[in-house]
């Protein structure tokens, strides 16, 4: 035999795929067994295991799958650094990820500076309320009762 093979279904292009392409010393490194055992894989002389094709098959892979929640269809971009959404394009950055903590208090610090401005604004409106009254009731109290 001279291509991969294993003894479970799965599609043998994808096997191909994702066993023999790479550079042997480092997929072999890479998922902890000897060039000569990855070699042995390639060649067909011994099947591939199962975990080893899901991990080869899934760490060339850019875009998250169903397991990511959330997540699912984000994928990866051209230079590896960001997360790209699928229905905005939107990148997120690895270094943005590590702002988030700023982020959310920023987002924070505005929605307690809206809601005082709010507050404010209410208070605002109930002192000037006020005012007109006392002055509307000041003025007849003057009217009716003159300095004298």
């Amino acid at each position: 035999m001279s291509k991969p093979w294993c003894e479970f279904p799965c599609s043998p292009d994808d096997l191909v795929r994702a066993v023999c392409f790479g550079d042997i010393e480092t997929v072999a490194a890479e998922i902890g067994v000897s060039a000569q055992q990855l070699a042995y894989w390639r060649r067909g002389r011994e099947p591939v295991p199962r975990v080893v094709y899901l991990y080869l098959r899934h760490r060339a892979e850019k875009t998250l799958g169903a397991q990511y929640g959330p997540f699912r269809g984000f994928s990866l971009c051209e230079r590896g650094d960001a997360l790209v959404c699928p229905a905005t394009g939107i990148r997120i950055n690895h270094i943005e990820i590590e702002r988030l903590p700023e982020y959310r208090r920023a987002q924070r610090l505005a929605e307690q500076q809206a809601e005082l401005i709010e507050r404010l604004m209410k208070e605002r409106d109930f002192y000037r309320k006020n005012c007109m009254k006392q002055a509307k009731y000041g003025a007849m109290l003057n009217t009716l009762f003159p300095d004298g």
